[in-house]
């Protein structure tokens, strides 16, 4: 089996490799499938059923095989532990981690049955990123950046574009990324040629696909111009070796990727219509007879950073109990252990509770998902836009409750656990990059607000 972190090389010890290593195995400087790997992988789910509604309704089956993929990523945490610093150090997750991914399934948990995958739900989803941030917050936000979007490709695009897609390489590891530059698309026979680098390209170390979107023109000639997601396959971009700089998630291969006239056929790209409202059935809804895939980005999208923030506050709620069984208390009389002081005890407590809370809201926001999108797919209500916003305005919630906790422990932990190469400060240093983006609550809240205001003016 090949395999290879797909992306340009700069110098010796580029992101592919740990510094100083060789690349393991042969490194392309195009994006490209990671391997010969064909074939269905372990848990399929094949006796499992379609899943209508994965923690609230879906049938034993898929609960079956949500349960079998939870216990593999919990068998994992002790190696995505152990590789933490090697994971910051080449930007991504190692390739026998994505190896083991890969053969688990976890890249197929919202791929459509139809095609290989297990379709399991937003919900299943959320909750086995925070399981495996649990292990490793940077390796959890690669996986669920680059798995993630399997959702809008089997929401929004043709059955024919699907069948190409997803049969590629049996599994879609796929980021996306709206941040554009230097775009250049023209109108060609048959599709579009497509020029430009697009930032923050989370997953991208070992994608089968790139997914972007831009301004197209329109099909027919004068036709207004399109507002297009649009998918190219493995080889046909580069993955520059540009990530790792910031505080935080350094480990969490969101390289930029540029693309030189890159051919998109027409059915490779889609009006971007479903990005923050939805009304009726969608292409993905009725191909696969499951109302998930007719959901909106914007309500999904959020919920993937809220899952990966309470993974980390449960992983910062671990290191915190290590700390406080193995040392004792400063400047105390006697020599009594951290853990048995009611200080640490009600500072362990606190943290326990805004993680269980974080991951709560992550987890029924996707069930609101799932909601929102049946009832807009069966016609009795669309997934509008102020649905949308508060889902998202939730997620963040969600990211600020992790965030609390992993502070609180942080600041009661121990000037050793602050230092380089410490768990708990990387945990935090993860932290303040996940909320230091452009989409936090203080920029969006007040968007939501004027939908909501909007739709109670409207009824």
């Amino acid at each position: 089996m090949t395999r290879a972190p797909i992306r340009a090389r700069t110098g010796q010890g580029g992101v592919g490799a740990a510094p100083g290593e060789p690349p393991p195995g042969p490194v392309s400087s195009t994006g490209a499938a990671p391997g010969n790997r064909t074939g269905t992988p372990s848990g399929d789910g094949s006796d499992s059923g379609c899943n209508r509604g994965s923690d609230g309704g879906s049938d034993g089956g898929s609960d079956a095989v949500l349960a079998g993929l939870l216990a593999r990523a919990a068998e994992l945490r002790p190696l995505l532990r152990a590789e933490q610093q090697a994971t910051e150090d080449r930007g991504t997750y190692s390739p026998e981690t994505h190896d083991a991914f890969w053969e688990a399934g976890f890249y197929r948990m919202l791929q459509p049955r139809r095609f290989g995958g297990l379709e399991l739900g937003v919900p299943a989803f959320y909750r086995l990123i925070a399981e495996v941030a649990r292990g490793c917050p940077s390796t959890a936000w690669c996986l669920c950046l680059g798995a993630g979007h399997a959702l809008q490709v089997g929401s929004y695009f043709s059955e024919r574009a699907q069948r190409e897609i997803f049969g590629l390489h049996g599994q879609l590891v796929s980021p996306a990324s709206g941040n554009g530059q230097n775009t250049v698309i023209e109108r060609v026979p048959g599709g579009y040629k497509v020029s430009g680098k697009w930032r923050y390209c989370s997953g991208v170390p070992y994608s089968t696909h790139f997914m972007g979107f831009g301004t197209f023109p329109g099909v027919e000639p004068d036709a207004p111009d399109r507002f297009c997601w649009f998918v190219v396959p493995g080889g046909d971009y580069t993955i520059l070796d540009d990530w790792g700089g910031i505080i935080g998630m350094k480990g969490s291969g969101s390289n930029s990727v540029v693309l030189d006239g890159a051919f998109v056929p027409d059915h490779f790209a889609v009006d971007c219509t479903w990005f923050d409202e939805s009304a009726g059935p969608t292409a993905g809804s009725e191909l696969h007879g499951n109302p998930v895939y007719g959901g909106t980005f914007e309500g999904f999208a959020e919920g993937e950073i809220a899952a990966i923030t309470a993974g980390t506050a449960m992983a910062a709620v671990d290191e915190y109990v290590r700390i406080i069984t193995t040392s004792t208390v400063p400047h105390h009389a006697e020599t009594v252990l951290r853990a048995e002081h009611p200080d640490y005890q009600r500072w362990l407590g606190m943290g326990l509770a805004w993680a269980d809370a974080a991951a709560a809201i992550s987890v029924r926001g996707g069930q609101l998902y799932e909601e929102y999108a049946r009832l807009s797919v069966e016609g009795s209500d669309p997934f509008s836009r102020d649905k949308g916003a508060r889902l998202n305005d939730m997620y963040f919630a969600s990211e600020q409750l992790a965030y609390d906790a992993v502070g609180l422990l942080l600041r009661n932990s121990s000037s050793s656990a602050a230092a380089d190469g410490q768990a708990m400060q990387r945990y935090f240093r993860d932290m303040v990059a996940t909320c230091t983006r452009a989409d936090q609550l203080e920029r969006m809240a007040a968007a939501a607000a004027g939908a909501y205001l909007r739709s109670l003016a409207a009824t």
